[in-house]
């Protein structure tokens, strides 16, 4: 099912002979070549990750030459949470940089028949040429994403905190969906991590994709409470494996920040933690976000990697 999707005017945003067309399953090994820049033993390797991990290809798309050869191939994969990622080749030459964001502006647009509100994606902030491309194809930037990792508590190193009067940490049960989306919502408000991520996005689709990044652990989110009122929320997830342990979200309501309730939070889901089977912990957080990094400093989070954050809004005008 390669149909062509452009019309005389996207055509004008290309390159003469050039056009974008949708990828089917008679052409999705070649496509996946050039998006990966490998063999064909590279791109089986990519289709047999996404059989094990169900990734959709139903949304690939690819830049066109003249003889009906691929230049340039994207990749959007849905998620839950309304969100999908989004993969594309680098140019084959600078001149090509818009003719490459073109292709990703059109997967991006051909999303809002799918119930997806947001595209996002993540780069080497090293590779300003990946950049230029998703800039071309409307995405902004959000935000450098320092990813950190601590181990796991062993033999009570970590213990949980004294709360003072009037505040209590509780598990958060799924049977609580609405309490928790209303949590979340007011701990959005005024945010310092992600603060372009306000409006993009519903609390409930919020929950969602947190709910799927991972395995959450029973019994590992944990509720907030001061003076009777939910105030903040962490949710830790499980990796697919078993080795490593997510922290997907720590976030407080905007009348208690500032408490040192967001130290005795973590605190306490890392003392809960305490010899684990998993072996290390894991975040992102929004580099600019000085508090946060702070406590995560403090709590024993190091340094890994970092990436930077792109992302576009689906839904129309």
């Amino acid at each position: 099912m390669s149909a062509a999707s452009t019309s005389p005017m996207d055509a004008g945003d290309l390159p003469p002979g050039f056009r974008v067309e949708r990828i089917g399953p008679d052409r999705i090994e070649e496509a996946v070549r050039v998006l990966v820049r490998g063999d064909r033993a590279a791109a089986a390797r990519f289709l047999d990750f996404a059989a094990s991990t169900r990734l959709p290809l139903e949304h690939v798309w690819s830049l066109v030459d003249s003889a009906g050869r691929i230049e340039a191939t994207a990749l959007a994969a849905p998620a839950a949470g309304r969100t999908a990622t989004v993969f594309a080749s680098r140019a084959a030459v600078p001149a090509r940089t818009t003719a490459v964001g073109r292709l990703v502006d059109i997967t991006v647009d051909a999303l809002r028949d799918h119930d997806i509100d947001l595209a996002q994606s993540l780069l080497d902030p090293a590779a300003p040429d990946e950049e230029a491309i998703f800039l071309a194809g409307g995405f902004r930037r959000l935000a450098e994403l320092d990813y950190l990792e601590r181990p796991i508590p062993r033999f009570g190193t970590v213990t949980s905190p004294p709360l003072t009067s009037g505040v209590q940490i509780e598990p958060w049960r799924p049977e609580e969906r609405s309490r928790l989306v209303t949590l979340l919502g007011r701990t959005y408000e005024n945010t310092l991590d992600c603060p372009g991520l306000a409006g993009l996005r519903r609390p409930e689709d919020i929950l969602d994709g947190h709910l799927a990044s991972g395995r959450p652990i029973p019994g590992a989110w944990h509720l907030l409470r001061v003076d009777g009122r939910d105030a903040g929320a962490l949710l830790l997830n499980r990796n697919q494996e078993g080795t490593t342990v997510e922290l997907v979200y720590l976030g407080l309501a905007p009348e208690v920040r500032g408490r040192g309730l967001g130290r005795a939070l973590l605190t306490f889901g890392l003392a809960a933690l305490d010899d684990d089977p998993a072996r290390t912990i894991v975040l992102a957080v929004d580099r600019a976000n000085l508090p946060a990094v702070g406590l995560y400093r403090r709590a024993g989070f190091r340094f890994a990697l970092r990436r930077l954050a792109l992302v576009r809004s689906v839904r129309a005008d």
